[in-house]
């Protein structure tokens, strides 16, 4: 009896040096291991496949279909989470991709993008994300020959919200185009082995409206060549147009961004072949929303 009482002190005495992390920290442990599990998968699909491979976090090949018992009604449907089905696929594509790389979450900020969300803070813009209660996420890459060298071809968020908040996140969108059709965001670039104060022009434009699901929008990004803020010499090349496309069905929201290149449109005119038009972008709106009806509350 003795020991067993000098064992629960000493266990009590260990138990209050125990740090303990905040659940903040928890939380971000488990998304690190969530992406390193994914990578880790495309590194072993690419290791023993050629061609087009698919990858998710935590999720088989090619799911079984559920037994008849743990099928989701649509009553329920507001807080299930969101099946791979409802995102786009591959072939919805008119791009070759190679590898499909996705991971889930829950309580996630409903992202648009990124810049325009910080020209937003620098204007003053109220711009608090809406909170998903599940979201899903898969990255499209192009399939060279060096697997080293691939690009994405598009990202694509999809997140459930609750009743209202889909309407809030375009509200918010109008609202950051408004502040910010012209952005010049002071920066830094390395030249000739110095670092150089820059200046960057952004811009904002909405090509297409309405094209797809109950509310869409499609937002092009223009950035200029960043100058020196002294002279306004060119100290970088043009980047490339960006296209996001945000597009609402019931309480799903979806956010699809074009990568590198993937778009045909650039800031001095259009390359003809060699990527994606706007009519092509619209097309892949309304394939987005049609993915989404089924796991929507309401469907489609």
């Amino acid at each position: 009896m003795r020991d067993e009482t000098r064992f629960v002190d000493r266990l009590h005495r260990d138990l209050r040096d125990v740090r303990w992390p905040e659940p903040a920290e928890i939380r971000a442990r488990a998304r690190r291991r969530s992406r390193r599990t994914v990578l880790t998968a495309a590194v072993a699909v690419l290791a023993v496949m050629s061609g087009s491979a698919y990858a998710v976090a935590g999720r088989p090949v090619s799911p079984p279909p559920p037994a008849a018992a743990t099928l989701v009604s649509p009553v329920h449907a507001a807080s299930a989470e969101i099946p791979q089905e409802a995102l786009l696929a591959p072939w919805d594509v008119p791009l070759k991709t190679g590898v499909q790389l996705g991971e889930t979450g829950v309580v996630e900020p409903v992202r648009v993008d990124p810049v325009l969300e910080s020209c937003g803070r620098e204007r003053g813009v109220p711009s608090d994300p809406a909170t998903s209660r599940y979201s899903r996420s898969q990255t499209l890459l192009r399939a060279p020959v060096d697997p080293t060298a691939r690009q994405p071809v598009l990202t694509q968020d999809v997140y459930r919200v609750d009743p209202g908040q889909g309407r809030l996140v375009f509200g918010l969108v109008g609202l950051l185009l408004n502040a910010c059709a012209e952005w010049q965001h002071a920066g830094s670039a390395f030249v000739d082995g110095r670092t150089v104060p820059t200046v960057q022009t952004h811009r904002w434009e909405t090509p297409a409206s309405g094209f797809a699901g109950d509310e869409s929008v499609m937002l092009r990004h223009v950035s200029l060549a960043p100058g020196s803020a002294g002279g306004g010499k060119v100290v970088a090349a043009t980047p490339a147009v960006e296209v996001t496309m945000v597009v609402r069905v019931g309480d799903l929201v979806t956010v699809v961004a074009t990568g590198p290149g993937a778009v045909a449109d650039t800031a001095d005119g259009v390359r003809p072949g060699r990527g994606l038009s706007h009519t092509e972008l619209e097309a892949l709106g309304r394939t987005a929303a049609h993915r989404m009806c089924a796991a929507a509350n309401p469907g489609c």
